[in-house]
């Protein structure tokens, strides 16, 4: 477990690894348990700055939830849907995604999510996901492990008929860059805002920087009250750098907007 995690986050995996191997994962309680702190973490920890992301959830546009885990976003997002909104919650992992099915089965916009137990990529076609035993949020592409089937956001939306999206988060452990890739032209038809966690160690961060570099995005920073920051580059890799990993909102520039 990387030192750089915070302390918090660092003790919920620990208690998620003496859960897991006791079995009591397998139980009703002892999963909500483990669930309920994990989502208390997300709300007032982590993700405590996120509500910030409602102005980019645009009425009428569809928002995109790759790796949705149980659902945290997914439920936010929907919150905040508003006329023919809906809300795509992509999942590859098969227990994480029965449980965010479970999660979301009362909620009142249930009618306009979708959860697809698939792996945003770069092609379309099946690869392999290396499940992390002792880190629920740590499964990730690779080239051995559970088959799963792969799909580019492009295939996805193109499916629907192209409905207009403004916000895609993706929280992908290191294959950030394919998913932008296969979602190439969803990106270039309606430059919606992306919200993306980046960790020092991933080749797949550095890429996916350098991607949206290329393609006029600009690095943000959620901070407190209402504020959302713009930041250099440089500032951008020195604070991942300082934490390890980080959630970053990339808007595009003014001038590259269609």
């Amino acid at each position: 477990m990387s030192s750089s995690l915070p302390l918090m986050q660092r003790w919920l995996l620990r208690l998620h690894t003496v859960i897991h191997r006791t079995g009591l994962l397998r139980t009703g309680p002892g999963k909500r348990f483990f669930e309920t702190c994990y989502l208390l973490y997300k709300r007032f920890l982590e993700a405590k700055h996120v509500t910030q992301l409602r102005r980019h959830v645009q009425k009428d546009h569809w928002v995109i939830d790759v790796g949705a885990n149980i659902g945290f976003f997914t439920d936010l997002f929907a919150q905040w849907l508003a006329g023919s909104g809906r809300v795509l919650a992509i999942e590859p992992e098969e227990h994480n995604c029965t449980r965010l099915k479970q999660r979301l089965a009362g909620h009142p916009q249930r009618g306009r999510i979708d959860v697809l137990q698939l792996a945003a990529a770069q092609i379309d076609g099946q690869g392999y996901l290396q499940i992390n035993p002792d880190h629920p949020a740590d499964h990730r592409l690779a080239g051995t492990g559970l088959p799963v089937t792969l799909i580019r956001l492009d295939t996805l939306l193109a499916s629907h008929g192209w409905p207009r999206v403004s916000l895609i988060k993706i929280d992908v452990q290191g294959a950030e860059d394919q998913v932008l890739l296969g979602g190439r032209e969803t990106i270039a038809r309606w430059r919606p805002a992306l919200f993306v966690e980046l960790t020092e160690a991933e080749p797949g961060s550095q890429r996916t920087m350098a991607l949206l570099n290329e393609w006029h995005y600009r690095p943000h920073i959620l901070t407190g009250g209402d504020r959302i920051d713009s930041v250099s580059w440089e500032t951008l890799n020195r604070l991942i750098g300082q934490k390890g990993y980080l959630d970053c909102l990339f808007l595009p520039e003014p001038h590259a907007l269609r």
